[in-house]
């Protein structure tokens, strides 16, 4: 491994080059106050030095850490071991993972799940090292989360009326200073690719219906939420999301908007936490605007999609019917494929639950404690391969490769296990009654 440095927009640059693969990790793309507006950066000063993550969002683990090392823990247990992250509000910074020789490679820009009040993209099941060895550049970001990402006052709104949904803007602002510096990486603009998962695949699908990214993803992969943002209707709900942020604003005992943001960001938090765990399903939600929220939300666009659901899922069936929702509406422009995850995880009784198929898309198997066999690094590769031709061409077929038929015309997932592989239908059954009765992993 060895120091490089490049030349960008922004300025001069310093990450690692290894194994033909070019890493820059914390590079801060944003600067925003609290309940502000990202700002993106520009220009920088010297040689920024892209060594090591940024700071993660402020989250829950931020002050109540759970310990990774007891299986009771289940996200922390599989995702965090060994993983010591800084936490600010200042944690606007992105990830660059890209080919050494990279020319005109397709981009992939990657928004993590969490809810909206969890997450970080140190987390062991992002890497882009796989994807940057198949000559694609990848791209994680952080993003604020919870009262600091999508706390929503009336009192909070700038000159456009716009206030919450700071969290997608941040991903935004991150979208953009991708494209005004990825070329410098090797990226082609022109083929750029979004894939979220659980709440990130919803802000993935909040950010190719935005008008402030009209054109900008050819292609977008939808985790275990397809449909949630197009399917439920556009309305304006600042009234009642001001009634119920309003709670949070009382209980921190702040006796005016300047002192909600200046006071001490574990104040905050605490105050958000009282009140968030007696409605533990009402925080945090996109507000009405016209970027993220509007009518614009329930038209189809032309990025070709392609979505997921695991066997073990958060309410799978809704999760299937959602998804032929998206299908539907998209097949008046364009293709979407879908993928039924179902390798039942080894290493306990758990199945396939909801997130267990990331890491199989990223090739990060071996950080796991799971006793994953060469059947499952066979199937992460054969997922990858789909994956990587659906970046680079907006389809997922490739020579060799079982033909993966689009769901809108077949009503088919393709389905992805150690033991079963190919064109099937929905397991409706099994859909359901995990929905009534499954493990609930993830909610």
């Amino acid at each position: 491994m060895e120091n490089i440095i490049k030349n960008i927009p922004c300025g001069r640059i310093m990450g690692e080059s290894y194994d033909g693969v070019q890493r820059f990790l914390g590079i801060r793309y944003a600067a925003a106050g609290r309940f502000g507006l990202p700002k993106e950066i520009t220009k920088w000063d010297g040689i920024y030095e892209a060594l090591d993550y940024g700071p993660a969002p402020i989250q829950e683990s931020t002050y109540y850490p759970e310990d990774p090392e007891n299986p009771e823990n289940h996200y922390a247990h599989e995702f965090m071991r060994g993983v010591n992250a800084e936490y600010s509000e200042d944690c606007l910074y992105l990830n660059i993972w890209a080919p050494e020789k990279a020319e005109k490679a397709p981009v992939l820009i990657v928004i993590y799940g969490g809810g909206l009040v969890s997450g970080m993209s140190q987390s062991l099941e992002f890497n882009g090292d796989e994807l940057a060895a198949r000559g694609i550049i990848t791209v994680i970001m952080n993003y604020r989360v919870n009262v600091f990402g999508f706390m929503y006052l009336k009192d909070l709104e700038d000159e456009k009326g716009r206030a919450g949904n700071y969290g997608y803007y941040d991903q935004q602002t991150a979208i953009e200073w991708v494209r005004h510096n990825i070329g410098s990486f090797g990226g082609d603009i022109d083929n750029m690719t979004i894939i979220g998962q659980s709440a990130g695949a919803a802000a993935a699908e909040a950010q190719i219906k935005s008008p402030l990214n009209k054109g900008y993803f050819r292609q977008a992969v939808i985790q275990s939420s397809a449909g949630f943002t197009t399917m439920l209707k556009a309305k304006n709900n600042k009234e009642s999301e001001d009634k119920k942020w309003r709670e949070v604003y009382k209980a921190s005992g702040a006796k005016s908007i300047e002192e909600l943001k200046s006071m001490p960001a574990e104040e905050l938090y605490e105050a958000y936490r009282k009140v968030q765990s007696k409605h533990p399903l009402a925080f945090c939600n996109a507000v009405y605007d016209r970027d993220f929220a509007s009518e614009e939300k329930n038209k189809p666009v032309g990025t070709r999609i392609m979505y997921s659901v695991t066997s073990q899922d958060v309410m799978p069936f809704v999760l299937h019917i959602m998804g032929k929702g998206l299908s539907r509406s998209q097949a008046k422009l364009t293709d979407t494929y879908a993928y039924y995850f179902c390798r039942q995880l080894p290493g306990d009784n758990k199945g396939a639950w909801h997130s267990s198929d990331l890491m199989y898309i990223y090739s990060t198997l071996d950080r796991s404690w799971r006793p994953f066999t060469e059947s499952d690094r066979g199937l992460s590769q054969k997922m990858i391969g789909y994956l990587e031709s659906f970046i680079k061409t907006g389809d997922p077929n490739h020579e060799g490769a079982e033909q993966w038929l689009p769901f809108n015309k077949s009503k088919k997932y393709m389905f992805f296990d150690t033991v079963e592989h190919g064109m099937k239908k929905a397991p409706v059954l099994h859909l359901i009654k995990e929905t009534i009765a499954g493990n609930k992993i993830g909610m």
